[in-house]
């Protein structure tokens, strides 16, 4: 089997065994769509047929393409005994419209029919306009009552020609945004075929009929927009990554009885490898702008490594033949993957009052997820959730939304400001205390985080006075609880700080108009 990308050979026909065949046969090839594969930024387009060639040169007319198809991806392959010698545009390439979009097509007749509606009322008023301007003289017999003609005419002249004016004006804006509109719609409602038909010529040492394939790429926005739901049973041990979303067709051509294929990802314009250029300090700056502070991203889980539990991938074949025509779309649901979770409850009092019910689920690794989700617990819709499958925790955490049976609250116990005796430094200690009461029927395990401050310069001090066997993360100044809870238990937690800073420098460390409510429990 041979295959070749196209390529246009310069003086082809001069070393064709001396120009001995002048006028190849042309056949008329039709083949057929067999395989859509559809990318998050485009359309791979496959069609196959058989052709029967005569000995030498055969010109092969090759109809049936998409009318956006792009040249620099097409690729033809054959059987064997055949040999691809060009391929290019017909000579005369057949220019009908086709439709790409029905629902943009529909919008275009709309803005068209607005259009000359438009224009036909502005054709009015001019109209209108011209007569009330040729009628200024007053007929022959009416100068004895000139006086009273000559009022009427001028206030219907005053307030005509002003409503004419306004009317004209409103409707010429009118008329420019129509033409706009139907500009922006005019491309992805319709395209002229010129690239729907190619020529090839093809070379065969004797007659024969060989196979013939043809691939090339359609490029359009979101072509396959994918969406992820993911469902939790009402324990939250279980959860589904459910992958949905709407296939366009937006070839140009009709879809009937292929075999689709969906991609999760996008085919890239540039895939070079991109290369380090010299890291060059100067005192000017230059092109370059600093690395700034200290990441805020930490790199979480083990380094031992495991292997992925699940492997999803990002090749799905649709089980059933797909019919779907130009310009139309098609809701489609991938299968389910089902993946074990640890429920855990998470509160940042610090943040929000609410109590935040997680799953954390572990061998999500092999899982191809997009930036967000819908989340459904016990069936009922809860919101949408970010997801970053660029972290490298050991378990992906999904929000299921909040929990009323766990209370928590925040209050400052102690707001301190004064001056540090014998010194140049300014002192601030504050104090709170978190109260957590459970009021499930069951045991639950709660993480609450708060946070102290963090300095960043060196003028600034902070020490840490009281954590209340909290987890303390330096450099971030991040504090973690993790506390089981019995049904029906509270428990109090307290941390303080202080703060030293020079006393001519201003640091903002209090809000004073920031009220913190927190629950009593007795």
């Amino acid at each position: 089997m041979s295959f070749r990308y196209f390529l246009l050979l310069p003086g082809l026909f001069a070393t064709l065994n001396g120009a001995a065949q002048t006028t190849p046969p042309t056949l008329t090839v039709k083949p057929a769509l067999t395989t859509v594969t559809v990318y998050l930024n485009g359309t791979a387009l496959e069609h196959q047929a058989s052709v029967t060639l005569a000995t030498g040169i055969n010109r092969l007319v090759v109809s049936n393409l998409s009318p956006r198809l792009d040249n620099q991806t097409l690729e033809v392959q054959l059987g064997d005994g055949a040999e691809l010698l060009s391929v290019e545009e017909e000579d005369n390439p057949i220019t009908t419209p086709v439709i790409i979009n029905q629902t943009a097509a529909d919008s275009l007749a709309r803005a068209e029919a607005e259009r000359l509606t438009t224009e036909g009322e502005l054709q009015g008023l001019q109209q209108e306009k011209s007569f009330l301007l040729a009628n200024q003289t007053l007929p022959t017999g009416t100068q004895a009552n000139w006086s009273a003609e000559v009022q009427k005419g001028a206030a219907l002249m005053r307030t005509r020609l002003s409503a004419i004016q306004l009317e004209t004006n409103r409707l010429q804006n009118r008329l420019g945004l129509l033409k706009a509109q139907a500009d922006l719609v005019r491309s992805r409602a319709s395209e002229t075929g010129t690239n729907d038909h190619q020529v090839l010529l093809v070379r065969a040492a004797r007659p024969l009929t060989v196979p013939l394939t043809i691939h090339y790429y359609v490029k359009s926005r979101s072509p396959w927009f994918p969406k992820l739901d993911i469902r939790a049973n009402a324990t939250g041990r279980e959860l589904q990554f459910v992958t949905h979303g709407l296939v366009s067709n937006r070839t140009g051509l009709p879809w009937q009885q292929v075999r689709l294929v969906l991609m999760r990802h996008v085919v890239a314009d540039d895939v070079s490898r991109p290369s380090l250029s010299p890291w060059a300090l100067d005192f000017t700056g230059g092109d370059h702008v600093g690395e700034g502070r200290v990441d805020e991203f930490v790199v979480k889980g083990t380094a031992k490594g495991r292997p992925v539990q699940v492997a999803q991938s990002t090749r799905y074949e649709v089980p059933q033949p797909v019919t779907l025509a130009a310009g139309k779309r098609r809701e489609l649901t991938l299968p389910a993957v089902r993946l074990a979770a640890s429920p855990e409850y998470l509160a940042i009092p610090r943040l929000s009052e609410n109590v935040f019910l997680q799953a954390k689920v572990a061998g999500w690794e092999g899982l191809q997820l997009p930036s967000e989700a819908n989340v459904y617990h016990q069936g009922a819709y809860v919101g949408t959730t970010e997801l970053n499958d660029r972290a490298y925790n050991d378990s992906l955490e999904v929000a299921l939304g909040h929990d009323d049976q766990l209370v928590v609250g925040r209050a400052k116990l102690e707001d301190f400001s004064g001056n540090v005796p014998f010194s140049d430094k300014r002192r601030v200690r504050l104090t709170y205390e978190l109260n957590v009461r459970n009021r499930h029927p069951e045991a639950v395990r709660l993480r609450i985080l708060d946070q102290v401050p963090v300095s960043e310069e060196k003028e600034i001090s902070v020490k840490v006075l009281e954590t209340s066997g909290a987890q303390l993360d330096e450099r971030s100044g991040k504090l973690t609880w993790v506390l089981p809870l019995v049904s029906g238990a509270s428990q109090r937690l307290r941390f303080s700080f202080q703060v030293d800073y020079p006393k001519d420098k201003k640091v903002e460390i209090i809000n004073h108009e920031v009220r913190i409510s927190n629950p009593k429990f007795r």
